[in-house]
């Protein structure tokens, strides 16, 4: 199955979708995997915002047999190259992609608190990230985002996250790095704030 994604990854790098060393971007996945494993969420259901071109969560679920995912991806294109790519795998009813922009989805009955974890690799800034992600979570789950090397989580400032529910629960410091980010209640109805207002007046 493994030959099978990588074939399809190179696909999407081929269409644009990702850019860069393969090796290295499919190495920051396997982290993720890693990082999921280890606060217990290898069982879970989870949200991967802005799936683009299939990292990290093809790798999330080649490797991690019992979690489902849900990739939100807005660009036709890239969902339905998901799309495909899923059903060559075999994934079945793990995994389900929607077209849509995700602080939009965040307020949909079906997916608004339901999900243990959520995943961004590459999606937004902190704040926008924190902000669209919490809609996703429920009360107990983690956020785990992308960090850039060395990171101390001076980027996730507490004032702004207690907005949201969230606190910074650690930087995880391995090959790669990556914020946790824990929620501790529901957060207000308002957020995500809707039609691209987390982007134009972000919250920190």
């Amino acid at each position: 199955m493994m030959e099978r994604l990588q074939e399809s990854i190179h696909k999407a790098q081929a269409w644009g979708f990702i850019g860069g060393d393969i090796d290295l971007h499919l190495d920051h996945s396997h982290a993720f995997v890693e990082v999921l494993q280890s606060l217990g969420f290898a069982e879970e259901s989870g949200v991967d915002l802005g799936s683009g071109g299939g990292l990290p969560s093809l790798i999330l679920l080649s490797e991690l047999p019992s979690i489902r995912l849900t990739l939100v991806e807005v660009m036709i294109k890239r969902a339905n190259f998901l799309e495909t790519t899923i059903d060559e795998a075999g994934f079945g009813e793990r995994a389900h992609v929607v077209i849509r922009r995700a602080e939009e989805l965040a307020h949909d009955a079906e997916h608004r608190e339901r999900y243990g974890f959520v995943t961004a690799r590459s999606f937004a800034s902190p704040a926008v990230t924190a902000e669209v992600a919490t809609g996703f979570l429920r009360p107990g789950g983690k956020v785990i985002v992308s960090e850039p090397p060395e990171s101390t989580g001076e980027r996730w400032p507490a004032d702004g996250l207690a907005l949201l529910g969230l606190s910074l629960s650690q930087v995880y410091q391995g090959r790669y790095s990556f914020a946790v980010l824990a929620k501790s209640h529901a957060c207000d109805r308002r957020y995500p704030r809707r039609s691209g207002k987390a982007w134009k007046q972000p919250l920190f």
